[in-house]
């Protein structure tokens, strides 16, 4: 299956881009959708037979790609005096990521009483 979330879908949920953002949020989206097929090996098959909502699979793609668009730089304190702003350790580690919360969404992994999710 080919990727779900489209350009639109990231307007949708923050703005409408320039021609340049589009370019790579394009890129982004690819890129994301690579990492969650990657990480989430059921993911495909899940979104065909319907097991997995493609509204959840927009959200997580959406939310990362959103991560590296507000903040580019990664930036996650800034100081004035004597300037000086400290870079998120997402940033560090490539910064195009799914969380632990999207990457439990998508796999199925249910947590409750009783039950011990795989570290992902």
């Amino acid at each position: 299956m080919a990727n779900p979330v489209t350009i639109s879908d990231l307007e949708a949920r923050w703005r409408p881009l320039s021609s340049a953002e589009n370019d790579v949020a394009g890129s982004l989206l690819s890129d994301a959708w690579e990492i969650l097929l990657a990480r989430v090996p059921s993911l495909n098959d899940r979104l065909v037979t319907g097991s997995l909502s493609q509204g959840l699979v927009v959200a997580a793609v959406t939310a990362m790609v959103l991560r590296v668009l507000r903040n580019p730089e990664g930036k996650r304190m800034e100081s004035i005096d004597d300037y000086s702003w400290t870079r998120d350790n997402a940033v560090s580690a490539g910064l195009l990521y799914a969380s632990d919360d999207e990457l439990r969404l998508l796999s199925g992994v249910r947590r409750g009483a009783f039950s011990i999710a795989p570290g992902f």
